[in-house]
C-alpha cells in the first residue's frame, strides 16, 4: 500500500490523480496511470518501468537519465 500510495502521490502532483491518497489501487488510480502512459505510447494501465521511474518510483542510474 505504501508504493500505491507514492504512486498517487506521484499522479496527483502531475494533476493526473485527483481524489485523496488510499494506497489502494483503484479504478481511478488505473485511469491516472493510462493517461499518464498514453502521452508517452503505452496505453495500459499496468505500470511500465519506463512509467515508474519518470515517476521517480524506482532507482534510476543517472547515466540511464
Amino acid at each position: 500500500s505504501d508504493f500505491i500510495a507514492s504512486l498517487q502521490r506521484a499522479l496527483k502532483a502531475r494533476g493526473l490523480y485527483l481524489l485523496p491518497l488510499t494506497g489502494t489501487l483503484d479504478p481511478a488510480t488505473l485511469s491516472a496511470v493510462q493517461r499518464f502512459q498514453a502521452d508517452r505510447g503505452l496505453d495500459s494501465p499496468r505500470l511500465s518501468l519506463a512509467a515508474a521511474r519518470e515517476l521517480g518510483l524506482i532507482a534510476t542510474r543517472r547515466e540511464d537519465l
